[in-house]
């Protein structure tokens, strides 16, 4: 008999086969004992585990004394050659890997998904069936364990579920969509909180041209959701619904699932030593199932070395991605905020910006309803609390979790601890070595051990070490030795009983070696408030010309003092960055200076981005701008961090007015980028300080700033509330004004806009210098009667707009008024002239940057190009139109006009019930955002696209409620449409 004949199994009720007869397991213990043996197969249990599943987390006295009997009673039931061995912690059982059904299952299941990684579907077919042919009911279904019934059943489950999951995609790839709809039904009655069945559902139900059964199991996903859960469909089910609305032609395709596998892992560090016995038991933990992992340790011990490599040992067995974030706990840069973290993880999982919440409580749920059925791993470094780090935890199994902190991070956490200490002698020597190369480590043995002694064995000394040695000309490390045993050089620097001292000295000669202008350099780079810094920040701060920054930041990097991360970008350790702030301190720098040379630098090169991207907000002198668009927008999405930092920096310990500055020379920007969570963050803490200033314009200025991110957040009541909160005087008035304008307008509050932009159209008589003010009111009143249907004086205010904004260097305001132009010469049957309007308005937000705009823009090209008879052309911009609000980020305004533009062309094409489909999504975002005419235009296109459709009882309803709505509203042109269409149909007029 060989041992693989043996046949263990724990997928359904536990079985013991033993050259091939079956072994009965009687006595329940002894089969909880075999269960929690086999699950850690090949490894010692140890004895503490095992009594905790066999008699739960109270034990009886004399559990360590009755366990090893019941093993006992297990070897003498296996019979010979034994299984079980004792081991000096606990008990293993040594297995063959095709004894047990649950490796064969996990290694058909990873041979499967690399068959379907290699567009081999049949053949991933046949292996996925395979390996879900080992499970022969629930796991472990005859072993009475609450404990892993608790722990270790879940997560088999999930398991099964993820590989049937993956079954089904390939199954879809290959075309069998009728025969995945049975299961997808019984699989999501029995887990209807598991979205992607219903995905896979709604998408099968589609391509077998079921579509209102698609749209049918979408309604059931909600309400389940809802009733369980009280959260709406994740963004990825709500895109899967929004494609099968649309007639999306992606939903053809072979892919059923659009999640994008995340990586943001590090790249693992170089010349990585020690640390075997703990790399081996949290790997193993993390690849036998979904854990949560704490490891500590003194500063510069390498934890944060030790996280990226634990990542990438195990990133195959997380294969939807690997999120990282520096929360910053022990920086002296802030603290990441928790929904700092959540909308970078969210956007990093694809999330539309939009579609990220500013509330915390809200980012949690989201991020947690995101990653719910994946396998993610999420690696928190540098965490400086259990509260930090609390709302950043999934919310069931599946993901795993590694926490680094100086900190031992306990309850109520359920997590394994692991400790790092300093790194053995030889494992110190041994990092040395390996830089230092074979002929320095034979002929200096002996310096080099007392080396790595001098530097406590610390990792990042040791480092910092390798940097001076390195980099000297002649590689004695006797004569540096020398140096570092001369003890720390600084003695005012130095703390009673600090456990960074060998660090210290490490620093300590790093820094006596350098010249004077680089130690310069490093002392002041300490004081950066962000996470990261350039050249040219540098070269701020240290009033240095550019190329000399760029020249020192070199030297620093070869000495080990700052980290290159990038073409242009550095950072410094958490204990650099403190050594570097002290030494500023100690020799005497004038810190406020140089932080205001630094904070001065990014508002003069944010005022000139902002006046190159959004010149009708221009701050400043005018003059000819030194940067282009493109740089202009490189340089902001590099120091937008920084930004944000130094904006909260200043808001908290001045110069005050310095916040807001910030606030206002990038409002353009944040504003149509989507870093929405980020940018409240610095505007309410901006706020803060124009009210402790008691600067009554910079406040008023910071709530039109919040309303304008609630307006792009698609919020207009939210919107609403802080104009209203706002007293505006002085320069904000016309700010205030022309954003209550557009806010009043999209709220179908005709008066009140008509009041905002009368008041600016009065303002621009005494603002004269600010041409841009007359520009805006002429293009609010222009939309206002646009909207009304009065299209002569629609047209007049425009044309007037249009000319002045083209000699007024106000490129974002030149298109708007050339777009709303062009929508009036659609509504004229002036289709080619309002093409050309169109294009040229969607051309200048593509040079500036702007986004939401350009997305509404295309959606009224459409619709202009489709009633001048482009159906192709039509439907490839109404597509691209909502490509473009959905993956940049939109307001639900902006996307409800996209849906009824889509909805248009699908009629024009001859597909009423799709384009009754659309117009449907566009009523319900309308709605959502009580975006009055946005809904009476969507009745509208219903009452046309359900007569076609062979509706006509329910075109008659939406004619009616159309002409209601847009009678009481004020949508002249709409009523007039209703009252045509009732008459079409042969109804009378109310």
């Amino acid at each position: 008999m060989t041992r693989s004949q043996d046949e263990f199994g724990v997928l359904g009720p536990l079985v013991v086969r033993r050259d091939g007869r079956l072994v009965p397991i009687t006595a329940a213990k002894h089969r909880i004992v075999l269960a929690t043996l086999l699950l850690g197969a090949n490894r010692s249990v140890p004895a503490s585990d095992l009594i905790r599943r066999v008699w739960g987390e109270v034990t009886p006295d004399r559990a360590a004394q009755t366990l090893p009997v019941y093993v006992m009673r297990l070897r003498r039931a296996l019979g010979d050659p034994p299984l079980i061995h004792t081991t000096p912690t606990g008990y293993r059982i040594d297995l063959p890997r095709d004894a047990l059904d649950l490796h064969r299952f996990a290694d058909l299941a990873e041979r499967g998904a690399a068959l379907a990684a290699a567009q081999d579907f049949e053949g991933s077919r046949g292996v996925y069936e395979q390996a879900l042919g080992h499970w022969r009911g629930s796991a472990l279904a005859d072993v009475p364990s609450e404990s892993l019934h608790e722990t270790e059943v879940p997560n088999l489950t999930e398991q099964r579920l993820r590989v049937t999951s993956e079954l089904i995609d390939v199954k879809l790839r290959l075309g069998r969509c009728d025969e995945v709809i049975a299961d997808l039904r019984r699989l999501t009655a029995q887990h209807p909180l598991r979205e992607r069945f219903w995905s896979q559902l709604m998408v099968a139900l589609y391509r077998v041209d079921r579509q209102a059964d698609a749209l049918d199991a979408y309604r059931q996903a909600s309400t389940a959701l809802a009733r369980e859960l009280g959260v709406d469909p994740s963004d990825r089910l709500r895109a899967v619904h929004h494609a099968i609305l649309t007639g999306d032609p992606s939903l053809n395709q072979p892919a059923a699932d659009a999640w994008a596998p995340v990586s943001q892992l590090p790249a693992p560090v170089g010349n990585f030593v020690g640390r075997a016995a703990e790399l081996a038991r949290v790997t193993a933990l993390l690849t036998r199932a979904a854990a949560t992992v704490v490891v500590c340790g003194p500063p510069g011990v390498g934890k944060t070395a030790f996280a990226t490599a634990v990542g990438h040992a195990v990133r195959d067995r997380y294969p939807d991605g690997q999120l990282y974030v520096n929360l910053r706990g022990h920086s002296t840069s802030p603290p990441l905020t928790t929904s700092a973290v959540l909308a970078r993880f969210l956007r990093a999982m694809g999330v539309r910006a939009d579609h990220i919440p500013v509330d915390e409580e809200d980012l949690v749920r989201g991020y947690r309803a995101r990653l719910r059925g994946r396998r993610v791993l999420i690696t928190l470094d540098n965490a400086a609390s259990v509260e930090q780090v609390l709302p950043l935890l999934p919310g069931e199994p599946g993901c795993s979790v590694v926490i680094t902190s100086r900190n031992e991070l306990r309850k109520p956490l359920r997590a394994t601890l692991v400790r790092l200490d300093v790194l053995r002698g030889d494992e110190a020597w041994k990092l040395l070595a390996r830089s230092l190369g074979p002929e320095a480590a034979v002929a200096q043995f002996d310096a080099i051990a007392e080396l790595a002694t001098l530097c406590g064995y610390l990792p990042l000394a040791l480092r910092i070490a390798l940097g001076n040695l390195i980099g000297s000309a002649h590689l004695d490390i006797e004569s540096y030795v020398e140096e570092l045993r001369g003890g720390d050089r600084l003695a005012a620097l130095a703390v009673d009983n600090d456990d960074t001292a060998a660090i210290r000295r490490a620093f300590d000669l790093s820094y006596a070696a350098l010249p004077a202008d680089a130690a310069r350099l490093f002392r002041l780079v300490g004081l950066v408030p962000g996470p990261d810094f350039s050249a040219a920040g540098a070269a701020a701060l240290s009033d240095a010309p550019m190329g000399e920054a760029a020249r020192l930041l070199g030297e620093l990097a070869s000495a080990h003092l700052v980290q290159r991360v990038g073409a242009d970008r550095f950072v410094l350790h958490d204990l650099l960055h403190d050594y570097a702030a002290d030494r500023a301190r100690f020799e005497g720098e004038d810190l406020a200076a140089a932080r205001r040379r630094l904070f001065d630098w990014y508002l003069r090169t944010a005022v000139e981005v902002g006046n190159v991207l959004y010149p009708e907000l221009r701050r400043g002198p005018s003059g000819p701008p030194t940067m282009t668009a493109d740089a202009a927008r490189a340089w902001l999405t590099a120091e937008r961090p920084s930004v944000l930092a130094a904006t909260e920096h200043c808001a908290e310990h001045g110069p005050l007015p310095l916040s807001w500055q910030l606030i206002d020379a990038v409002s353009g920007y944040f504003g149509s980028h989507g870093h929405h969570v980020e940018f409240v963050h610095a505007i309410t803490a901006a706020l803060g300080a124009a009210r402790k200033a008691g600067d009554h314009d910079a406040e008023t200025s910071m709530l039109v700033w919040l309303a304008a991110e609630h307006r792009n957040l698609g919020d207009l009541r939210g919107a609403q509330r802080f104009l209203r909160e706002a007293s505006p005087s002085g320069r904000t008035l016309w700010l205030h004004a022309g954003l209550d304008g557009v806010v009043n307008l999209e709220l179908g509050d005709f008066a009140a806009a008509r009041t905002s932009f009368t008041r600016l159209m009065d303002l621009s008589a005494v603002l004269p210098d600010i041409p841009h003010v007359r520009i805006a009111a002429l293009a609010g009143l222009g939309a206002l009667h646009l909207m009304q249907g009065d299209l002569g004086p629609a047209v007049s205010y425009l044309t007037e707009g249009l000319e002045l904004a083209r000699t007024a260097d106000g490129e974002n305001l030149e298109a708007a008024c050339a777009a709303l132009l062009g929508r009036c010469d659609t509504a004229r049957g002036e289709y080619d002239r309002a093409v050309s309007l169109l294009r040229h308005a969607l051309a200048n937000w593509y040079r500036t940057g702007v986004r939401h705009a350009r997305a509404e823009g295309m959606a009224h090209l459409a619709t202009a190009l489709c009633l001048a008879g482009e159906h192709a052309e039509a439907l490839r911009t109404a597509q691209r139109a909502l490509a473009l609000v959905q993956e940049l980020g939109g307001s639900t305004r902006i996307e409800s006009e996209v849906h009824n533009a889509l909805g248009l062309v699908l009629l024009h094409l001859g597909k009423p019930g799709r384009a009754v489909a659309a117009h449907l999504r566009a009523l319900e975002l309308a709605s959502a955002c009580d975006y009055r005419y946005g809904v009476a235009r969507s009745h509208i296109h219903l009452v046309r696209a359900m007569a076609h459709d062979g509706r006509r009882a329910d075109a008659l309803r939406h004619a009616r409620i159309g002409l209601e709505l847009s009678v009481v509203g004020g949508f002249g042109a709409f009523a007039n449409t209703a009252e045509t269409l009732l008459e079409e149909l042969g109804a009378p007029l109310p």
